[in-house]
């Protein structure tokens, strides 16, 4: 359990393959080699561990903890899943935050899990102040983008709107 909240805090974004396409992990693996923040993992399921119960004790668990059922579908569809792990608010209001993103993270990759395309943040126009829209399918990316920016070295680890992280990236 300690090694998986280590890795949450050094790879805030998962993005789970469908097991018959290794191809695609490798393709998304390469496309995200540069970015430490994101791990990219072939779905190691193979069926539900619970159809195997043998009767003999009562099933304690009430739901199911893996996935929620959306994802399952993409998966079964041969569509990956892109899974924010870090949480938290980042004021994208704040001219230094706009700032470090604008100058310093322009050229970092996200993915949208809609449309199963990655982006540059570069690239991502926004709606209003607090709306990442992909822009192919106009899904929210925000979550992956608030996901990265926890993990950047650009972005200050305490306090993300910090004039430190502008004074990193201007050394730079």
């Amino acid at each position: 359990m300690g090694r998986d909240v280590k890795s949450a805090v050094k790879q805030p974004l998962v993005i789970i393959v469908p097991r018959a396409d290794p191809e695609l992990c490798r393709s998304l693996s390469h496309s995200f080699n540069d970015d430490g923040t994101v791990q990219v993992v072939l779905d190691r399921r193979l069926l539900d561990r619970r159809l195997g119960a043998d009767g003999h004790r009562p099933e304690r668990r009430r739901g199911e903890r893996r996935l929620r059922s959306d994802m399952e579908t993409e998966l079964r569809a041969g569509r990956w899943v892109a899974i924010p792990r870090a949480s938290g608010r980042i004021d994208f209001l704040d001219p230094d935050v706009r700032a470090i993103l604008f100058l310093c993270c322009g050229q970092h990759v996200v993915p949208c899990q809609v449309c199963q395309n990655i982006y540059r943040l570069s690239w991502i126009l926004r709606a209003n102040s607090r709306v990442f829209p992909c822009p192919r399918c106009g899904n929210d990316l925000t979550p992956t983008v608030i996901a990265h920016a926890h993990t950047c070295r650009y972005w200050p680890t305490s306090n993300l709107g910090s004039h430190d992280a502008l004074a990193e990236a201007a050394a730079d």
